[in-house]
């Protein structure tokens, strides 16, 4: 009797086993050594005086676990790409229980993911105040993290079709936590390559954690599950970054809300058994009229997620500032942000289900609708400009508002998308947000000191991405009346 013998392995599972080591030792050791640092004769920006919490900049000569820790994703990822796309079976999670685990920590995974994006905004204030640097020039962090968000939301999901999803999900967690050593840099343009890179993780994980959460549930649960998901996931994750502001930075200083990016990647290093892997199969031929309106549907889509990531990355960057700018302590700013971000997460649970009984289209026109109505009639009154604390809310509000359209476009996407292609029809998508974004720093820095302006910039982006949705349903409406039953797609 032959047995067949498959390829050896365990050459290409020690290699990965010790570059992720490598890279989770240095990684803890950079956290610790960042708290315990030295910094006396040090002459680093913005230096306080000797004995104090606040953190400061490390010169890179003393930061060999920085480099070791870029060696190890390194390994790994040359481990992972020799052993090559994996050829079992795919395994998807089948009971309730198993699916329920993999759910919550896609979810959990996915709200650490966004309060990195979130984070941004909270770290700028202290960085323009340590290096003594202009709005515009801030905002070139923000275009660095967004520019590394883009290129990992295509990158990540194209090479999960060659090694699998679990080895990419390891490799995007062990650079997110790696590259958390970004709150060490001495200088403001490290800081901005630190901050591509680790958007590189943050873009590339996104989408394969999206994808995860469409092939959990089938059927006409996808749609509103996955998005009720998503929204609650992006609720928790501002309410992650805007708690920490509030309770470390004032003791630790901007840089805190970096290094804490280190055991949190840790705790998703450690759920990646439970990732569910599976690779990509060549897409089967499809009708030629079908094939022409997910097409036209696909632009559509990058049109509304390019609009969206303009709205929202630009206020994600900026609200912190501007909530500051007028007249609120640092501590008074973040205490109204996080109230703002828990009220956020019952909300979301609210606008998950409302998805269920209306349906994306109806449900991002009315958020867009809504947003704009709030912002134009608290301008007109006047009351932002006259209580300072109100004119924090409002913005605050307006970023949930923003958030939950955002949280919804690329659940969307993944429902509608083939199950061969969801992976790299959800990158796509997650590219031209992120593509989109990029200019929302740039744009509303140069309004960032009039809070008026950036609330009139906002309504009239929200009406713009509330007209996207409602002619994108128009369109699929006619496109399904006019398809024969015979070729249309089975829900």
């Amino acid at each position: 009797m032959s047995v067949a013998l498959s390829p050896p392995t365990r050459p290409y599972q020690a290699i990965m086993v010790a570059g992720a080591a490598t890279t989770i030792i240095c990684s803890i050791v950079g956290f610790f050594r960042a708290f315990l640092m030295d910094t006396t004769g040090m002459p680093m920006p913005g230096m306080a005086a000797p004995g104090d919490s606040i953190l400061h900049g490390m010169p890179l000569a003393e930061m060999p676990e920085m480099f070791l820790a870029g060696a190890g994703i390194l390994a790994t990822l040359a481990a992972a790409v020799w052993q090559g796309t994996v050829r079992e079976p795919a395994r998807v999670a089948t009971g309730t229980r198993s699916r329920a685990l993999v759910a919550l920590v896609a979810t959990a995974a996915l709200a650490i993911d966004i309060s990195k994006t979130s984070t941004l905004g909270f770290v700028i204030p202290g960085m323009r105040l340590e290096y003594g640097i202009s709005p515009q020039t801030a905002s070139l962090l923000a275009v660095g993290g967004l520019a590394g968000t883009a290129t990992g939301a295509l990158l990540f999901t194209r090479l999960a079709e060659r090694i699998g999803r679990r080895n990419s999900y390891l490799i995007a967690v062990l650079a997110f936590t790696a590259t958390s050593m970004c709150g060490c840099m001495p200088t403001f343009a490290g800081n901005v390559v630190m901050c591509f890179l680790m958007g590189t993780a943050v873009g590339g994980l996104a989408p394969l954690l999206i994808t995860m959460l469409a092939d959990l549930f089938p059927g006409g649960a996808r749609g509103p599950v996955v998005a009720g998901l998503s929204m609650v996931a992006t609720a928790i994750g501002y309410l992650i970054a805007s708690g920490s502001a509030l309770w470390l930075e004032p003791t630790y200083g901007w840089r805190v809300l970096w290094l804490i990016g280190a055991p949190t990647g840790l705790l998703l290093v450690l759920a990646t058994f439970l990732v569910p892997d599976r690779t990509t199969q060549p897409t089967p031929e499809t009708h030629p009229q079908r094939h022409a309106r997910n097409a036209f549907g696909a632009r559509l889509q990058w049109l509304y997620a390019a609009t969206v990531g303009l709205l929202t990355f630009g206020l994600t960057t900026w609200v912190p500032s501007l909530a500051r700018a007028s007249g609120l302590t640092l501590t008074t700013a973040n205490a109204l942000l996080t109230a703002v971000a828990v009220v956020m997460v019952p909300c979301a649970v609210l606008l998950a289900l409302i998805y269920r009984r209306t349906g994306p289209i109806p449900l991002a026109v009315r958020l867009a609708l809504c947003t704009a109505a709030l912002l134009l009639a608290l301008t007109a009154s006047g009351l932002t400009a006259a209580v300072s604390w109100l004119s924090a809310a409002v913005l605050a509000a307006a970023l949930f508002a923003v958030n939950t359209m955002a949280a919804v476009f690329l659940p969307i996407a993944a429902d509608l998308a083939d199950p061969q292609r969801r992976g790299r029809a959800t990158g796509t998508v997650s590219f031209f947000n992120r593509l989109g974004g990029l200019t929302g720093p740039v744009v509303l820095a140069l309004i960032v000191s009039s809070v008026t302006d950036v609330l009139l910039a906002v309504a009239g982006l929200a009406l713009l991405c509330g007209a996207i949705a409602w002619h994108t349903g128009r369109r699929h409406r006619a496109a399904t009346v006019l398809e024969p039953e015979s070729q249309r797609p089975s829900p």
